[in-house]
């Protein structure tokens, strides 16, 4: 390509915002490669017999009509990364918001995940785009690329929606655009639990040291990552008082016959309350990996760790029949907590349960009966 002065001219002032990097070839060759910017994507590669050379020929590279297209793209997605009137500058508003901070670890993985993907189909869209009702075809037909994995298409669809509720919180939108989509994934767990029988299976077949994590799962209810973390200091002497990951509440859990059994059988080798064979706590990976092996070896299939929460739940009723307090403790509503009480905990445990209860109020009155003057 033939540049006269002028045209030269524009090509470097082109370069003004481009990020250049130098290499030394074999011999006394050179090679010059330009980036959208520090960090961004390669917009041009050139070579040359010397330094001169090679810059000679990045600014032919620079003046081809594909490469200067190349340049306005980068800038443009520059710039919509830096407009929240644009989905992608929406994106990096809200990942760098105290909003996103306050979320779990696992919460941000699997959020940086879909809005990824979300940006690079809708990136370069307007936000106020997906207040017209027609967007909502184009959200659903994306959501249903993950139609063969129905859990990872909700949470696609869950992201988006998290996204636009700071944006409605901030003033930035009125979108609901994930307002009244159907989810893909209508199994309700709340009623399934880990048996007895279940556990036992897993404990004849597992290290002692994954068998404790199953029984803190089926007394506390816990979540695999907090399980990791959960430190002596949170076992107090009535109940497990935690701040859970997932949604950052404090948990407090009333200690069962069975809990009180395992703190005093788990040996404290340091601030937190499980440890693995070799004495060290738990990463979440590698209990992970332990489970799954558990739950294969003992042929457990159709259950998951988290079935443990309804686990929880029926075994917490025995120290506190309370559905009300139930509900509270482990963050379900009344509904589900009396389903899944009517469900696995017998009416015979239940009556003997309350037959204990006022048997023991009964003697307590009785103790504290006043001692009328003549009685002997």
């Amino acid at each position: 390509m033939n540049l006269n002065g002028r045209g030269i001219a524009d090509v470097r002032a082109r370069l003004v915002g481009l990020h250049k990097a130098t290499k030394r070839l074999s011999g006394s060759r050179v090679a010059i490669y330009a980036y959208a910017f520090r960090g961004g994507d390669l917009i041009a590669r050139a070579e040359g017999g010397s330094l001169d050379a090679a810059n000679r020929a990045m600014e032919l590279e620079l003046g081809r009509p594909t490469t200067l297209d190349k340049i306005e793209k980068a800038r443009r997605q520059v710039r919509q990364s830096e407009s929240r009137a644009y989905i992608r500058g929406l994106i990096s508003a809200f990942k760098a918001s105290p909003e996103w901070a306050k979320l779990g670890k696992s919460s941000k993985v699997a959020y940086a995940y879909y809005l990824s993907d979300f940006d690079a189909e809708f990136g370069d869209w307007k936000v106020s785009i997906f207040e017209r009702a027609e967007t909502k075809i184009d959200l659903i037909d994306w959501r249903d690329e993950w139609a063969e994995t129905p859990r990872a298409a909700d949470y696609a669809l869950q992201s988006v929606g998290r996204l636009f509720k700071w944006a409605r919180g901030r003033g930035l939108s009125n979108a609901r655009p994930t307002d009244d989509v159907e989810r893909l994934h209508s199994a309700d767990r709340s009623d399934i639990i880990w048996t007895q029988a279940d556990i036992d299976a897993v404990l004849r077949t597992s290290s002692q040291e994954v068998g404790w994590s199953f029984r803190l799962a089926a007394e506390t209810g816990l979540r695999l990552g907090d399980i990791v973390r959960l430190p002596w200091s949170a076992i107090g002497a009535e109940g497990t008082v935690w701040k859970t990951s997932k949604r950052g509440r404090q948990a407090l859990v009333p200690h069962t016959p069975a809990m009180r059994a395992l703190i005093q059988e788990v040996p404290r080798l340091g601030p937190v309350f499980l440890s693995n064979t070799r004495g060290k706590p738990w990463t979440v990976d590698g209990l992970k990996s332990m489970v799954r092996a558990a739950k294969r070896e003992a042929g457990i299939k159709g259950l998951h760790f988290h079935d443990f929460r309804g686990t929880a739940v029926t075994r917490t009723y025995l120290v506190l029949p309370d559905p009300d307090a139930l509900a509270r403790i482990f963050g379900w509503d009344r509904q589900s907590v009396d389903a899944l009480l009517a469900k696995y905990v017998s009416g015979d445990a239940v009556a003997l349960d309350l037959l204990s209860r006022m048997n023991q109020k009964r003697a307590a009155q009785t103790d504290d009966k006043p001692v009328l003057r003549g009685d002997s």
